[in-house]
């Protein structure tokens, strides 16, 4: 049923005998499990996923789980403010003294090994995994109402172009997406946006996202508040500072301003009095298809008038 959604555990542990064991045990209970076989392995499913529930073991290869937790919580700060993944960190060897200080570079709770296969099912029942659980829920749920609402959207097309002549709708315009592929309540926009006759450009990362407005005039730009860092690492970006740093480099080196960047946030309210430096307006997330499909009419109708105009000239 696509409505509920699967519940997931990622076990970091270089030993395959305790990443097959807790594999079943949490299978068991309904989880679907991921594993890495070290800390690298498990530092990039952590940035790519969220979970209900981590165990990190403490001694790997390549990098420790007192890196990996340091690591993804500085990431996750920049990165993910809306969701707290919730980490056990877990080890045969560590003392109370390494749990100590496992817990002060963020690990949320410390147990030892082997875990006892029976204490699996009060873990998924723990308060803490049942809160991860609950927001997560939340999001899903957020994920399909966006996706129902395109469906009925995509029986309806005409909707976006009914009213548009041939002439109009033959001036195809691109959309740059700038999106956390981590966020639900935006899987459903780059469809959304095609849907409406557009051609779609998407980009995951601040970096990315700033060299591709540098490099031409888009007929729209959405652009995710809680826009991810460089995949390749480097400083870290928001969709604000994104724009903010294009428009310093636009006043500087070019002379067409571009317009229609829109800002994609569940904090700002679209009726804000104030944007946010460099903006031209907000969507609020989960973006409403009805929305977005007046908001890109109206700029392919600006646009058709804009050129016309010319060739009338």
């Amino acid at each position: 049923d696509k409505s509920e959604r699967q519940k997931r555990v990622l076990v970091v542990d270089d030993s395959l005998t305790i990443r097959k064991g807790l594999s079943r045990g949490f299978s068991r209970l309904g989880f679907e499990v991921d594993e890495a076989e070290n800390g690298l392995q498990g530092l990039k499913k952590l940035k790519a996923t969220t979970y209900d529930l981590v165990l990190l073991d403490f001694l790997m290869p390549v990098m420790d789980g007192i890196d990996v937790v340091r690591k993804f919580r500085a990431w996750e700060t920049l990165n993910r403010v809306w969701f707290h993944q919730y980490i056990i960190g877990i080890s045969a060897h560590a003392n109370g003294k390494d749990a100590e200080v496992g817990i002060k570079a963020g690990m949320d709770r410390f147990m030892g090994k082997p875990v006892p296969l029976k204490s699996l099912k009060d873990l998924a029942e723990c308060k803490p995994v049942s809160g991860s659980g609950s927001l997560l829920d939340a999001k899903h749920q957020e994920s399909l109402s966006a996706t129902d609402m395109a469906d009925l959207f995509d029986e309806d097309k005409s909707s976006c172009s009914s009213s548009m002549s041939l002439s109009e709708r033959g001036l195809r315009q691109s959309c740059l997406i700038a999106k956390d592929n981590s966020e639900p309540s935006l899987h459903s926009l780059q469809r959304l946006v095609e849907i409406c006759g557009w051609r779609v450009v998407v980009v995951n990362n601040g970096d990315d996202a700033l060299r591709m407005l540098k490099l031409r005039n888009f007929g729209m730009v959405l652009i995710d508040s809680a826009l991810p860092i460089s995949a390749v690492g480097g400083s870290a970006h928001s969709g604000c500072s994104i724009v903010a740093r294009f428009r310093e480099w636009e006043q500087r080196s070019r002379v067409v301003r571009q317009k229609n960047i829109l800002l994609l946030s569940d904090t700002y309210s679209a009726k804000s009095n104030s944007l946010p430096l460099g903006c031209d307006g907000v969507v609020e997330k989960p973006p409403d298809p009805s929305k977005i499909s007046s908001i890109l009419e109206n700029a392919s109708r600006e646009t058709f008038k804009g050129n016309r105009d010319i060739l009338i000239r």
